[in-house]
């Protein structure tokens, strides 16, 4: 299960993600990113919340990344969960996405 909420702070529109990033939720993880970057200059994927990511977890990330990069649109996930950092790091997308310790805003 996963839970998707949207807010905005400082000019960037914070999507909070808590739960679990895996097949069964990607794609709505996906839509939601992908639609705040359509509407967006400033997207934070907030994934403090989130206590494990799987790969289709990992694609959904990167889909709203090269759909953020299209639109010129400033994309971070933001505060990842040990679990995630973790995954991130192991999978080398620390190198791929822009990666924050905290809210940008």
């Amino acid at each position: 299960m996963i839970q998707i909420t949207q807010e905005n702070a400082s000019g960037w529109c914070v999507m909070k993600v808590s739960g679990r990033a895996d097949a069964v939720t990607a794609a709505q993880l996906e839509d939601r990113l992908c639609k705040a970057v359509q509407s967006d200059a400033k997207v934070a994927a907030d994934f403090s919340q989130v206590i494990y990511i799987s790969s289709a977890g990992i694609r959904a990330v990167l889909q709203a990344a090269r759909a953020a990069q299209k639109k010129k649109v400033e994309f971070a996930v933001c505060a990842p969960s040990a679990a995630v950092r973790q995954v991130f790091e192991i999978s080398g997308l620390q190198n791929i996405l822009t990666i924050l310790g905290e809210l940008p805003c």
